[in-house]
């Protein structure tokens, strides 16, 4: 570990991870690295689980970049949480949030550097943040994300880094890292296109703030997506015949930088992009996924900008093995600049986003099953589709077997602000909202977008217009009624 850390003082800082996970007590407010479950420390956390399972007392208030799951998880299941912000990604977590035992400040991501700046989480005592090196001049270079790091060390009293020595050192070099000055001395952001860079390759820490340094050499946990899913593969067809008809490649017009999402859905529709005829493509995105990796070193890929990079084995593989193409395709950033409105409205994005459900007028809750019960946060999304160039929504019509209609009259939790979103797509079709007032949405969406539930919902609208009218129609006494019958009988279907 000693030849990752370049500056002579600094290593003497080295420590046991017991010696150092020590110094986090009872009541801290505590900030670790990490952003969209890439890049998070690791051994501090399972220290901290290990001292609570053997019975010491305590609690902390965690916040993070973004969703990082397996610290959730792990801190969850001692029921070490008292707070936490500003995302969630594990059910362990959820299930204690959802009970009242955790108290957890939902954010957008594009606000956090800011909250964070001005103390509204409370002071923050400790981060611990994940690196792959330390420089001469003991700057700190992260591993597989940035996120918020930069702005938890200028804010935290104490600083602990983890050295991971598993994570492929190849990252060295990638990281951009770029801080605007505070309001009102704060100037327009000079990223004028997509892998340019702007900022510094590490991360500026007060060395006085360091504490301890311990090595690491566990590698993120990842999941691997699961391809050719059969709604899957129809949604991504239908956005490719939809995005051929809006940027034809008989005039030469490229697509503009593409924001894609997480899971299964959004790996399917990146791989479909080998297959497409756009050339020279572009990800402006929160995080990239394997498959983004795969085309970027396929050379279909012009330029890359992301949070995080998910480092599954196959993706550490083709870092080892095409160091110079990811190099010059690709930049990961700190959040205020991949969820920034000056910048996604600058690059025109076409954001693909998705939910748990969106209603009939375009309303999307992307956060909360039945409106109460939280399964994550609404994160970065809502930044991207308020500021895109062109908002996609992507969702299957229809789960549980055809048991819950995706579509629904009213969402019992709202994310995502129907003015938001361009363009639904499902594995039916797509409804093209850009023009349209609300009655001609939601006839749009339900004739285009729905399945089995076609003559249910235009039933319900037909019946909203006529006895409610107005330019929103909505039949209170029955708008929440299809979750109603679904908490009552397991279905949304009318019986």
């Amino acid at each position: 570990m000693e030849s990752r850390i370049e500056n002579v003082q600094l290593r003497s800082r080295t420590a046991t991870v017991e010696e150092a996970a020590f110094t986090i007590k009872d009541g801290m407010t505590v900030a670790m690295g990490g952003y969209t479950s890439s890049g998070y420390p690791k051994v501090i956390v399972h220290e901290l689980a290990k001292r609570k399972e053997e019975g010491e007392e305590f609690k902390i208030n965690l916040i993070t970049g973004a969703n990082v799951g397996p610290i959730d998880t792990i801190l969850a299941e001692v029921n070490m949480v008292e707070r936490r912000a500003p995302m969630i990604e594990s059910k362990a977590l959820a299930d204690l949030v959802n009970r009242g035992e955790v108290c957890y400040i939902e954010q957008q991501m594009n606000r956090m550097p800011m909250l964070v700046s001005n103390e509204k989480f409370g002071k923050i005592d400790i981060v611990v943040i994940e690196a792959i090196r330390i420089t001469k001049e003991g700057y700190v270079v992260p591993s597989s994300s940035v996120g918020m790091i930069q702005y938890f060390v200028d804010a935290a009293e104490m600083v602990i880094i983890e050295m991971n020595i598993a994570q492929p050192i190849e990252l060295d070099g990638l990281h951009d890292i770029y801080r605007d000055t505070a309001y009102p001395d704060r100037k327009p952001i000079p990223l004028t296109h997509t892998n340019q860079r702007i900022g510094e390759p590490y991360v500026k820490v007060d060395p006085k703030k360091i504490k301890y340094i311990v090595k690491s050499d566990i590698l993120d946990s990842t999941f691997t997506a699961v391809k050719n899913k059969t709604t899957s593969k129809k949604i991504a067809m239908n956005l490719f015949n939809f995005l051929e008809m809006e940027f034809p490649s008989n005039n030469n017009r490229q697509l503009p930088p593409i924001q894609t999402g997480f899971g299964n859905l959004a790996s399917e529709i990146v791989y479909a992009f080998e297959d497409s005829n756009f050339n020279d493509i572009e990800f402006f995105c929160g995080g990239l996924q394997e498959a983004n990796m795969e085309l970027i070193v396929k050379g279909r890929v012009k330029a890359a900008s992301a949070g995080s990079i998910q480092m599954t084995p196959k993706v550490i593989e083709m870092m080892k093995k095409y160091p110079e193409i990811i190099k010059e395709t690709l930049v990961i950033r700190n959040t205020d600049i991949t969820n920034n409105a000056e910048v996604i409205g600058r690059f025109a994005l076409i954001a693909l986003t998705s939910g748990i459900e969106i209603d009939i007028y375009g309303n999307v809750n992307s956060s909360h099953i039945f409106g109460t019960k939280v399964v994550n946060g609404i994160g970065g999304g809502a930044n991207f589709v308020q500021n895109a160039g062109l908002s996609i929504m992507l969702i299957s019509s229809e789960n549980k077997g055809g048991d819950i209609s995706t579509i629904v009259p009213m969402v019992p939790h709202q994310d995502i602000c129907e003015h938001d979103i361009d363009v639904v797509i499902t594995e039916n079709g797509v409804a093209d909202l850009r023009g349209k007032g609300e009655v001609e949405r939601a006839i749009c969406i339900i004739n285009n977008c729905a399945g089995s539930y076609k003559h249910q919902l235009s039933d319900y609208l037909e019946r909203a217009i006529i006895t409610v009218g107005g330019h929103h129609p909505q039949i209170l006494s029955e708008a929440f009624s299809w979750h109603t019958r679904l908490k009552e009988t397991g279905s949304m279907r009318e019986k």
